[in-house]
């Protein structure tokens, strides 16, 4: 039989993927709005610009938005007197949303926060909880203290990742992964090996596949980094072709999944494979 080797791409959540113009020029402003000029006379339209290490968005007509943004699905929300990207919790007409800082600002929505509090569907933060809000600057900007976290454990998030891979290739009629042990461990080691180098090569400079068991016919690798959630982790991966064709691959049976936390980031690995 051919061996098949399949390798997902290097999935990585490092705040925008979103190109990052210089700060030469200078902000403008008329009757309609601000906008920022280059030195050159341009300006940009229907894209993020990064200012003194601040995101704004600037509307078709090159005018800077404020208040709610929706890009693709994704939600963001801009400061509604200077126009830059809020992260963290914002209070916005009483109701607390997150804007994850690890996935670009980006609204969390249905998942755990960080801090251990859930958002539902729509981003709102329903459960109880004391949320403090801090003014800076005459800004509504918010910031949770808080009182208790019951953080999910990376052993629970890693099997949730299995859960929802299975969820996903029971829409197109595939047969579900079952979690092999041995990948299990594979994923496990390769997880905490992303710390020290965030690619398939392993920081000895060997394949990953150095650590996939014997028996194997076909085997690949999916990882990520900065995803807060096994939900969010999972549209990451979906979202991407390389990954997405590891996860509904029928050349699989088996899964391991890694989780490891490294301070405020995860890591996340899958391993695939079938045996003979």
């Amino acid at each position: 039989m051919k061996r098949r080797v399949f390798l997902g791409l290097v999935a990585s959540t490092l705040l925008m993927a979103v190109p990052a113009f210089g700060a030469t020029g200078g902000w403008k402003r008329d009757n309609k709005g601000w906008w920022y000029q280059f030195s050159d006379g341009s300006y940009v339209r229907s894209s993020w610009i990064n200012v003194n290490n601040m995101w704004y968005y600037m509307n078709g007509s090159g005018y800077m938005q404020t208040g709610w943004l929706k890009e693709g699905k994704d939600w963001y929300y801009l400061d509604t007197n200077n126009g830059d990207m809020k992260v963290g919790w914002v209070n916005v007409n009483n109701t607390w949303y997150y804007m994850n800082p690890f996935n670009g600002g980006r609204m969390d929505a249905n998942t755990y926060t960080p801090d251990g509090y859930y958002v539902d569907e729509s981003g709102a933060y329903r459960a109880s909880g004391r949320m403090t809000e801090t003014n800076r600057g005459g800004q509504n900007n918010s910031t949770n203290a808080v009182s208790s976290a019951s953080q999910v454990s990376t052993s629970a998030y890693a099997q949730r990742v299995i859960e929802l891979v299975n969820e996903e290739r029971a829409k197109y009629g595939l047969s579900p992964l079952s979690a092999d042990s041995a990948l299990m461990n594979s994923a496990d080691i390769r997880a905490k090996e992303l710390v020290t180098l965030f690619s398939h090569t392993r920081p000895d400079g060997s394949s990953y596949r150095t650590l996939m068991p014997s028996g194997l016919m076909t085997w690949g690798e999916n990882v990520a980094m900065g995803q807060r959630s096994p939900e969010s982790v999972m549209d990451s991966w979906m979202n991407s072709q390389g990954h997405r064709e590891n996860i509904l691959s029928d050349d699989f049976s088996l899964i391991g999944v890694g989780c490891y936390s490294d301070g405020s980031t995860l890591y996340w690995v899958q391993n695939f494979g079938a045996r003979r």
